[in-house]
């Protein structure tokens, strides 16, 4: 008698750019026929769509509408055969191969194999020194993620999660039009904040010529990047007239930002610190490195679990630095997807090894970018032009 083993079940969890690439080939090998993957596959969502972060600066600054920047993960998820489990992940216990989601109700789901592309936390802890939080903690100590986020002021926007900020923002543009004088402040210090800085500027100026953003930077604006893109980034911010503050901010309260030495009156303040390990990776077995990451080799595959894979924000590279950035989760996540289908066959893996120069397209708020590769850098409205191009790519790749 034939004997029929079950089939695997691959679970994804998240829908960021990974998952989407993902999502695009089986979908493109379920029209061809090209590819049969002997696996149930589920994706978990709290969305049924994605914004992409890499439009979102032309969204706020009036260059796009919200349908323009949206990915439609339902539709996608159909195309592909996959079934989508519209709750949030909240816990991870791989070594029972469970996950653990929310939504209407809290459910457990089993897997074989579990995808991570869920993105990572706004970094807020650069308000604890208000509340007393640093005072005699050890460096162990400040890897509790859960604590961390849960010193955050509420007042202060986080950029994360995006359909959050979406509807922040919308209030934010709502108020700025009652106003005689609207008061925006963003802080951080790479590029998201800078052009999230200039996208605003451009956005307010266009309600009331009165509306100020002040960018609150601290001493290292674009540490990441060579001394010529950083001269070139502030050239820009002095034409849009963005006031800068060299200074850490340290708490936001009643309509006033503080910094190191500063207070400034301000109606809002929106945070783009960089990225911390979400909540649920404060609790899990996962092997979790520095600030909340899922420790990966160059697999993309748990260190610690051979049948987790992670890529995008929520991952970090054990055997070299990999920065956090939507270029590597595209590329990574390539990878990372053939190595998923790889270990369901129980074939060879392949490594993902980031080129050494990659190309940087920064947006200026008004159709204007500049861009970096290695230690050339360009500007000029035909970047903007070919960041839109590239971006449009990504968004329609799926609309035929």
């Amino acid at each position: 008698m034939t004997k029929f083993l079950p089939k695997k079940t691959l679970l994804l969890a998240g829908a960021g750019h990974a998952h989407i690439g993902m999502l695009r080939r089986l979908s493109a090998a379920r029209l061809k026929a090209s590819e049969t993957i002997d696996a149930d596959i589920h994706l978990i969502s709290e969305q049924p769509q994605t914004i992409y972060s890499g439009m979102l600066p032309g969204w706020m600054a009036g260059h796009y509408q919200l349908h323009d920047i949206s990915i439609d993960i339902k539709s996608l998820c159909v195309r592909a055969g996959v079934r989508l489990i519209q709750q949030s992940l909240v816990q991870v216990n791989a070594a029972s191969n469970k996950v653990v989601t929310t939504g209407d109700e809290q459910t457990d789901f089993n897997y074989d194999v579990l995808s991570l592309n869920t993105g990572a936390d706004t970094d807020m802890r650069w308000l604890r020194d208000h509340n007393g939080y640093n005072e005699h903690k050890s460096d162990s100590d400040d890897r509790d993620v859960g604590a961390v986020n849960t010193y955050a002021n509420t007042d202060v926007i986080a950029i994360r999660p995006l359909s959050t900020f979406i509807i922040q923002w919308q209030q934010i543009l709502k108020a700025a039009q009652q106003s005689e004088k609207y008061q925006l402040a963003i802080i951080g210090a790479g590029a998201a904040a800078i052009e999230l800085v200039m996208a605003a500027q451009v956005a307010l100026r266009n309600i009331n010529r009165n509306h100020q953003v002040t960018l609150v930077c601290g001493q290292n604006l674009l540490s990441g990047f060579n001394s010529g893109f950083r001269q070139r980034v502030i050239k820009q911010l002095d034409r849009h007239d963005i006031t800068i503050v060299r200074e850490r901010a340290t708490d936001y309260r009643d309509g006033k930002l503080s910094t190191t030495h500063k207070s400034l009156p301000i109606n809002a303040v929106i945070a783009a610190t960089g990225v911390i390990g979400s909540a649920w990776t404060a609790s899990t077995d996962l092997e979790i490195e520095g600030d909340g990451f899922v420790a990966v080799n160059d697999k993309q595959q748990s260190v610690s679990h051979s049948n987790v894979f992670a890529v995008g924000d929520v991952a970090t590279r054990i055997d070299k630095y990999v920065a956090h950035s939507g270029v590597h989760s595209v590329h990574g996540g390539a990878i990372e997807a053939d190595n998923l289908l790889a270990y369901l066959k129980e074939s060879v893996m392949k490594s993902y090894q980031p080129k050494s120069r990659t190309l940087y397209l920064l947006s200026c708020g008004d159709k204007y970018a500049i861009g970096s590769w290695g230690n050339l850098n360009l500007q000029g409205r035909w970047v903007w032009h070919l960041k839109k191009y590239i971006d449009k790519r990504f968004i329609e790749a799926d609309k035929g």
